[in-house]
């Protein structure tokens, strides 16, 4: 296996790898790296739907290899459900969104592998 020693850095709505860019729609307010991958959590303004707001950024390739996928919400939510926080604990990525539910989720793939209620 060999060693990445990429360097990487979040400025607004870019994510730098080494010499590499990738701007996003919206300003990166959360960057970790879990399994060779950076996930990226954008902060999305109130008055914007788009609730597609995590990205895993391969860095072996620079380049982004997951966006989570579009889910089905409560209509009294009026699918406005961005995803607020991101908790990695023993390898495991668990996204939590604004309307009260987490998902677990491949940290390599994307998959949502469980999802629930946080109440």
């Amino acid at each position: 296996m060999s060693e990445i020693s990429n360097k990487y850095s979040a400025v607004g709505n870019t994510l730098i790898i080494n010499d590499n860019e990738i701007v996003f729609d919206y300003r990166i307010d959360y960057c970790t790296e879990i399994n060779e991958m950076l996930v990226i959590l954008l902060s999305i303004p109130v008055d914007k739907e788009y609730n597609e707001n995590v990205f895993g950024v391969s860095l072996t390739d620079k380049k982004i290899k997951w966006q989570i996928g579009k889910q089905q919400y409560n209509p009294v939510y009026k699918q406005q459900c961005p995803f607020v926080s991101v908790i990695v604990n023993e390898g495991n990525l668990r996204l939590n969104n604004w309307c009260g539910l987490y998902f677990i989720v491949d940290p390599l793939t994307g998959n949502v592998l469980k999802k629930g209620e946080t109440r």
